[in-house]
């Protein structure tokens, strides 16, 4: 038996689909959790926030749920949970139009290792950072576009032009963003660029189409414990 396929992620598209829908279902199920404490206010940044005693349930990180509670499982979590509908619309975006971008370069199984450890990097430095309470993908987000980086700087790295002009634009969005919103995790951002920076030289070049089997192991170990630790938010916590 190859061992290695009880390990295959899925294809490209279905794997950024699936990270997608996992955002929307967990988003949808905050919501039907407490109804009645849905935030409904016109203000575009708060509408249809869940509570912030389901979003803690679920397994929102910081300061308080990772040191006071020690609830070390939630730097998984986190980086599935949304605190708004616009929130979650404009992560789901982003993942979706960069994770397109990415995955034709790292391939589904080094993309999703890449984006777990530096989705839980992100919230663990927000967690030693002070951040009493912190959720969203937008750290593991980041760490697609510092693997993008990594890879145009490989390809190019004579051209500065041609540097900037592919992942440039990301990075200039995402620090506008970081300093005219409120409540923005800068911590998770540029600790989530640099880890997925760092990342894309671990498990790049791509010497083969096919994933390594040590890449395949571990992205499959990565998959079911986050797996794990949703349902374990979700049924037990």
């Amino acid at each position: 038996m190859n061992t290695s396929r009880i390990f295959q992620l899925p294809e490209p598209g279905e794997l950024v689909r699936f990270l997608s829908t996992t955002n929307i279902m967990l988003f949808i199920t905050a919501l039907f959790i407490a109804p009645e404490a849905i935030n409904y206010s016109l203000d575009p940044s708060v509408f249809l926030s869940p509570a912030t005693s389901v979003l803690f349930k679920l397994g929102a990180s910081g300061t308080v749920p990772v040191f006071a509670d020690g609830r070390w499982w939630t730097l998984i979590t986190a980086n599935y949970l949304h605190g708004s509908l616009l929130h979650l619309i404009f992560n789901v975006w982003s993942l979706r139009s960069i994770g397109n971008l990415t995955i034709p370069i790292y391939g589904p199984t080094r993309l999703f290792l890449i984006y777990f450890v530096s989705g839980v990097a992100a919230m663990g430095a927000s967690s030693l950072a002070g951040i009493p309470l912190t959720i969203g993908a937008s750290g593991a987000i980041c760490a697609l576009i510092g693997a993008m980086s990594y890879d145009d700087w490989r390809a190019n790295k004579g051209d500065l032009k041609k540097r900037i002009a592919s992942v440039g634009v990301w990075v200039v969005f995402i620090i506008l963003i970081g300093f005219t919103l409120p409540n923005v995790n800068n911590w998770a951002h540029g600790v989530g660029y640099a880890s997925g920076f760092a990342m894309g030289a671990f498990v790049w070049p791509r010497t083969t189409q096919q994933d390594d089997t040590l890449f395949r192991f571990a992205a499959g170990g990565s998959m079911l414990l986050t797996i794990s630790t949703l349902i374990y938010g979700l049924l037990f916590s």
